[in-house]
């Protein structure tokens, strides 16, 4: 063995809730991240207000778990800065005032994921967040399908049945039917045939995540690259 080799130092989460309870819950869904996270994960659990007793740690994500987003929350995040934490932080909360939302756009490195929300896009934010160092802000809200579509990979030399779990104005979760060896970065076409109409749409996208579905498939987080007809029938933007 290299003696030279210095094992990778896990990421350090923390959990920041306002109970032991909602702590408890937020840290088992996020258990898989060890799995997906080189190195592994350490999650810490806390409280909000006290979240600045962490800062010592050096923390690679703080992730603030609220019922509602005002400026009391807003509080708590902007006081994180204020004392020199420049690492990125995430936000779990229902968008029940839509200017605090709008406002998280104006912060660095803060990205809002909006309640309710799939575990498997929670835990894949958050391994872009530790691996990258930043995640693109969303700030809609992702809906609930089970659409069949097809995903084309290599300009069409390739194409893969697939189940849409989820789909916002900005990307979508999808499950491959089978197993894919897909790289983040990659470019993919996803011919979705909608079932209120007799249209196919085509969405253009990049793989922005992947984790494994099951012993069958492979989970694929997508971001849509392309305005898209089918972002405007079914949000009506």
């Amino acid at each position: 063995m290299d003696k030279g080799y210095v094992p990778e130092r896990p990421k350090h989460v923390i959990l920041a809730s306002r109970t032991e309870e909602e702590n408890a819950i937020l840290r088992k869904k996020l258990l898989t991240l060890t799995e997906s996270v080189q190195g592994g994960v350490r999650l810490t659990t806390t409280r909000p207000q006290a979240t600045k007793l962490e800062l010592a740690g050096q923390p690679d994500l703080v992730i603030f778990n609220f019922n509602d987003w005002n400026n009391d929350e807003l509080d708590w995040v902007t006081g994180l800065r204020s004392e020199g934490y420049k690492r990125m932080i995430m936000i779990l909360a229902k968008a029940e005032a839509p200017t605090a939302v709008q406002n998280l756009q104006l912060l660095e490195r803060v990205v809002y994921v909006e309640k309710p929300f799939e575990v498997r896009d929670l835990v894949g934010i958050a391994a872009k967040a530790l691996k990258k160092g930043a995640v693109e802000q969303q700030i809609y809200r992702r809906f609930a399908t089970e659409q069949s579509a097809i995903v084309e990979f290599g300009k069409g030399k390739n194409m893969i049945g697939s189940r849409v779990c989820n789909m916002s104005k900005t990307g979508a979760y999808i499950e491959l039917n089978a197993l894919q060896d897909v790289r983040v970065g990659e470019n993919v076409k996803l011919r979705l045939e909608l079932n209120d109409v007799s249209r196919t749409y085509v969405m253009p996208a990049r793989v922005v995540w992947t984790s494994s579905s099951g012993s069958t498939g492979t989970g694929v987080g997508l971001h849509f690259t392309g305005p898209g007809d089918v972002k405007r029938h079914i949000f009506q933007v």
